[in-house]
C-alpha cells in the first residue's frame, strides 16, 4: 500500500486530510503545488492538519522547505504521527530555531534550525539534531514491527539519525499530521512576526 500526496490539487487534499488547528485559524491553503501553513505574530497559533486515514507499519516520508527562522523565536514546524484513543501516543520531527542555550551546546550555524526527534509516550525520548534552514529536506519515520511492538527509526535527508524501541502496539493506527506552531519549548521568546511553512510531499508506504 503506497498513499502520496503532492500538495497539487485542492480537491485530492479536502478528500484526504482534515483541519486539527488548536484554539487558532486555520490559515493554511494549496499554494504553488505546496500546503503553505501560516502562524500570526505574538500569538500561541498552533495551526495543523491531519490525514483522515490512519495507518501503521510502514515508513512515513515529508519533504519541507526549511523557513529562515528568527533565532530563539518560539515557532515549530511539525512533521508528526498521533494516536489518541484509549491511550495517546506521538512519533514526532519538530524543526525550528531552538534555545540559545540548547544551540549553543550543539554548536548550530546561524543557518541551521534544530531539529527535535520525539516519542511522547511509552517510552518519553527525546534527541537533538540540525538541518539546513532556506533548504527543502526530507523527514522520515520508518514503524517496524518487532514482536508486536513499534521498533521507531528517524532519518533526516535519508541519513538514519535515531532508533528507538518503544512498548507500543504495532496494531495502534496513527494520523499524519503537518504543523506550524509557535509553541515555548521551541525558543526563548514569542515570535514577534508571521511565520510561514511549506511542506511539498507526503509518501506512506507500508511495510509488511
Amino acid at each position: 500500500m503506497i498513499f502520496i500526496e503532492n500538495f497539487n490539487n485542492q480537491k485530492t487534499f479536502s478528500d484526504n486530510w482534515i483541519n486539527n488547528s488548536w484554539k487558532s485559524p486555520a490559515t493554511y491553503l494549496i499554494e504553488d503545488e505546496n500546503l503553505k501553513l501560516s502562524t500570526r505574530p505574538n500569538s500561541k497559533d498552533r495551526v495543523k492538519i491531519r490525514s483522515k486515514k490512519k495507518f501503521t507499519t510502514g515508513s512515513y516520508t515529508w519533504r519541507i522547505l526549511i523557513p529562515e527562522f528568527t533565532l530563539y523565536e518560539q515557532v515549530s514546524v511539525g512533521a508528526f504521527l498521533y494516536h489518541n484513543e484509549k491511550k495517546e501516543f506521538e512519533f514526532d520531527f519538530e524543526i525550528g530555531s531552538g534555545k540559545r542555550k540548547l544551540r549553543e551546546k550543539l554548536q548550530l550555524n546561524n543557518n541551521e534550525a534544530l531539529v527535535y526527534c520525539v516519542s511522547q509516550f511509552e517510552p518519553s525520548n527525546s534527541s537533538q539534531y540540525k538541518v539546513k534552514m532556506s533548504s527543502y529536506a526530507s523527514f522520515k519515520m520508518e514503524l517496524i514491527d518487532n514482536k508486536g511492538l513499534y521498533f521507531v527509526k528517524w532519518y533526516i535527508n535519508n541519513i538514519l539519525v535515531k532508533e528507538l524501541q518503544t512498548e507500543v502496539s504495532s496494531n495502534i493506527e496513527f494520523k499524519v499530521h503537518c504543523s506550524l506552531e509557535n509553541l515555548s519549548f521551541m525558543g526563548d521568546k514569542p515570535s514577534e512576526r508571521k511565520n510561514t511553512v511549506w511542506f511539498n510531499s507526503f509518501q506512506y508506504k507500508k511495510i509488511e
